[in-house]
């Protein structure tokens, strides 16, 4: 919002002043924004002045002051800003939404999800929208170790950028970077596949819904849990017990629902014993860059992180995927 008095352009009283279109704004008398303006704020103008309101982009911006306007004006993203988001979390994808508008995302996306639980953009409306509490505590657990402050500091991203699997490749078998460029190749998967947090505001906390999406899959090359419905119920379950995220419990308690007896009995008997045991043992995983340790032995990096496989738990795996 800016102002031009009279004491700075020419006109007469019969012609109001013009205020410059920054950035493809709009200009407007006094007597008509008197009527846009809120009830939180007013503001006092000369009686032959304009007030001008900047447009809004239709793309992410950059916004700088401007000395010879003295106003704010926004510049086009270039390559730079993003290759940073890239490498980097700036919780730009961010949808602005007030408490009621939340609360109807949050039981919309619940009941679809229910309906159709492949619908993996409603899964993540869910989590982000329902998250709030638990994201909370996982930050003050992090916050307790080093390694786990640098990354909320950084705020390092996984995707094929950040993590290329063609040089993971090309390690020791026997390695933690091996295996999950082999779990991510044997599988079709790509890291950039995870849906972009949009509609948590804290940037800390949207940041660490990101982290907690784009580790997933180092958590199954880390646990042996298969691909298979049966085995994202024991991870979702594992992963509730590390993180408190409702999203979690839920796909937990209801996956099994669409199951046969056999598969539930396996679950009941097996995934949920060595989730529990797995979390009692491990570490908190949220707080480990596991970025870090790609040229770990895989068996070394599961003995220091106290991971269980899920091997010992279960011993037969039903072959059918997800």
């Amino acid at each position: 919002l800016c102002s031009q008095k009279n004491a700075h352009t020419k006109h007469n009283h019969h012609t109001p002043a013009l205020t410059p279109l920054f950035a493809g704004g709009i200009s407007m008398p006094l007597r008509t924004a008197r009527v846009l303006r809120t009830s939180s704020r007013s503001w006092r103008f000369s009686n032959r002045c304009f007030i001008s309101w900047p447009a809004l982009p239709l793309c992410r911006t950059r916004r700088h002051f401007s000395p010879l306007t003295r106003s704010f004006v926004t510049a086009p993203p270039t390559e730079g800003d993003s290759k940073k988001d890239d490498e980097k979390w700036t919780n730009a994808d961010y949808i602005n939404s007030n408490a009621s508008q939340t609360v109807i995302l949050a039981f919309g996306s619940a009941i679809l999800g229910l309906l159709n639980p492949h619908r993996a953009d409603l899964i993540a409306i869910l989590g982000e929208t329902t998250g709030s509490v638990a994201l909370n505590r996982i930050k003050s657990s992090m916050e307790r170790t080093l390694e786990g402050r640098l990354i909320l500091e950084q705020k390092p991203r996984v995707n094929s950028k950040t993590v290329p699997l063609e040089a993971l490749l090309e390690q020791d078998p026997n390695t933690f970077g091996y295996a999950y460029a082999r779990f991510m190749t044997g599988h079709g998967y790509s890291a950039d596949d995870r849906p972009v947090v949009k509609h948590i505001r804290d940037i800390e906390l949207s940041y660490i819904m990101q982290r907690y999406r784009e580790v997933h899959d180092f958590w199954h090359v880390l646990t042996g849990a298969p691909t298979t419905v049966e085995g994202e119920i024991g991870q979702k379950a594992f992963e509730f017990l590390q993180t408190g995220l409702p999203m979690a419990a839920l796909s937990t308690a209801v996956g099994p629902l669409r199951l046969t007896n056999n598969q539930r009995k396996r679950i009941l008997t097996g995934y949920l014993p060595w989730a529990y045991a797995c979390n009692q043992r491990c570490n908190f995983l949220m707080g480990v860059r596991f970025e870090d340790y790609f040229q770990e032995d895989l068996k070394d990096f599961r003995d220091m992180l106290g991971v269980v496989p899920v091997s010992e738990y279960v011993t037969e795996i039903d072959e059918e995927t997800s």
